[in-house]
């Protein structure tokens, strides 16, 4: 017990002591303790209401001291800060939101009884969304943007940078460069207006580090500006497939088809993809891919102004390798292109390349199959000494081929081209079409808005001879209604030609679905 109270009353010494020291040695306005506490005191009134805390040193010198920033060097910050927003400003209104609508046959099985032993098989349609960007290059709005987000589409509506909506058609793309033409169609009674467009730069001056901005529509976030720099030149993404700029602006789902602008607002390339490298790694990894503009440039010319396409030329036809092939030439692989032609005078010939070779590597890319080997000779430039490594009779050789330039219509698919082949098969089938006149369509009671045209005459022992005669309507080609004459070509131009086909026509009021196979 008395050791507990001397333990009691040494501890209480040194508490005094300790308080006794601190009001001693610490400044009354800069101390606060238990006696503040209970007085209600507020900490602000030591800490100086809010004044800097600067920690002193033994000798009562700053260790750390407030250096005002000197901000009067900022002008050429500021510059290029108001020349990236003046860019910025002149760059957006030429880009676009592309929105594409694409019909989708599904076929599924509702049961027919209680226990679901019986089912009937109906097929529902529904429209599937898609998204991408592109920019204007004409003055009367055609656009650039990628083959991959029109392909196969059933109707384009385009958003330009002040709102307006307008339908969009299709006029041609090259799909092995993954560019498209698009043209802004004139709302119904009304006229288009004169759209800003941007010009192309020359992408062979692109150098790397040279600073880029990508524009477009990332998830639908229309006029996403985006800044980076050229990380490389001549990416690829496959051995067939062309080469890339790579950059590291950010480039998301939606910026497909929008353009890569230098510092002069010129058109660098267009954004086709993002690399994500790991499959399961879904985030930004700094590595978007463009194609440059030169390229971008030829197929507009080829398309628009009718301008020949020039791709690097050999001189070889090639099929791919089949089982049979691979073992009649005894190859261990299906991979490769086998070489069934070789032109005469040709810079193969000449390089002595000859049919039954096996074409394995192009410019010390693998080929697996003849695709990847045209793809790689057409993106050769003229003049340029390709090594083509081959296969012939088990031997491993190689050789140098010098290729030239050729015009190359082959890549590209126009709407012309696919008119054409319409008004083909509609000659084939053996029936001549008309659109309707204002008289004609009073006569037969339809309105302006009715989906109709007219056969004005059929061939005699035609195929439509057995079904089709002169005055019959044409409303519908499968699921597509038939407003006028090019319409319906371009349906039939359109339509696969090993599958068959419905056409929907009426003849005295009576509904008549006649089946083809073009």
């Amino acid at each position: 017990m008395i050791r507990f109270i001397l333990q009691f009353v040494t501890l209480t010494a040194l508490v005094l002591v300790s308080a006794l020291g601190y009001r001693l040695l610490i400044n009354e306005d800069a101390r606060y303790d238990i006696f503040d506490l209970l007085k209600g005191r507020p900490v602000t009134a030591v800490l100086g209401a809010g004044a800097p805390v600067v920690a002193q040193a033994a000798d009562g010198k700053p260790l750390l001291r407030a250096v005002p920033l000197d901000l009067n060097n900022t002008g050429v910050l500021e510059e290029v800060n108001t020349a990236l927003s003046d860019l910025t400003d002149a760059v957006v209104p030429s880009v676009v939101s592309i929105d594409t609508t694409t019909e989708v046959n599904v076929s599924r099985v509702v049961p027919a009884d209680p226990w679901g032993l019986f089912g009937v098989r109906r097929n529902q349609r529904y429209e599937a969304p898609g998204l991408g960007s592109g920019v204007i290059v004409t003055e009367e709005g055609h656009i650039v943007t990628n083959h991959h987000v029109v392909a196969g589409v059933d109707k384009i509506k385009v958003t330009a940078h002040d709102g307006s909506i307008y339908e969009a058609e299709w006029v041609g793309s090259d799909p092995n460069v993954d560019v498209a033409i698009l043209k802004l169609l004139p709302p119904e009674g009304g006229t288009l207006p004169k759209f800003r467009p941007l010009g192309f730069g020359n992408s062979d001056h692109v150098r790397v580090g040279e600073m880029v901005l990508a524009v477009g529509n990332p998830f639908g976030l229309n006029e996403t500006v985006t800044r980076g720099i050229i990380s490389a030149k001549q990416r690829e993404l496959s051995d067939g497939s062309n080469e890339y700029f790579q950059v590291d602006a950010v480039i998301n789902p939606g910026n497909s088809g929008g353009p890569l602008v230098n510092v002069r607002g010129e058109i660098v390339g267009i954004n086709v993809a993002i690399f994500t490298g790991q499959q399961d790694v879904r985030v930004w990894q700094g590595i978007g891919l463009a194609i440059p503009a030169n390229e971008v440039r030829e197929v507009f010319e080829a398309i628009v102004l009718g301008r020949p396409l020039i791709r690097g030329y050999m001189g070889l036809e090639l099929e791919n390798i089949s089982r049979n092939i691979a073992l009649a030439l005894g190859l261990s692989s299906t991979k490769g292109a086998v070489i069934t032609n070789v032109v005469e005078g040709s810079p193969a010939e000449t390089a002595g390349l000859k049919p039954g070779d096996v074409i394995v590597q192009i410019a010390d890319k693998e080929v697996t199959r003849a695709e990847d080997a045209l793809a790689r000779i057409r993106s050769r430039k003229a003049g340029q000494e390709t090594t083509v490594q081959i296969i012939r009779k088990g031997k491993t050789l190689e050789t140098n081929v010098a290729v030239i330039a050729k015009s190359d219509t082959n890549t590209l698919q126009l709407r012309s081209d696919i008119s054409a082949n319409g008004q083909s098969i509609a000659e084939a089938l053996g029936i001549q079409v008309g659109d309707l006149t204002p008289q004609q369509r009073m006569a037969l009671g339809l309105q302006e808005n009715n989906a109709a045209i007219i056969i004005t005459d059929v061939k005699d022992g035609s195929q439509a001879a057995q079904q089709f005669r002169p005055g019959d309507l044409i409303h519908r080609i499968n699921q597509d209604p038939v407003t006028d004459v090019q319409t319906f070509y371009d349906a039939l131009g359109s339509l696969p030609q090993d599958k068959p086909t419905v056409m929907y026509l009426s003849r005295g009021g009576r509904i008549i679905r006649a089946l083809l196979h073009p």
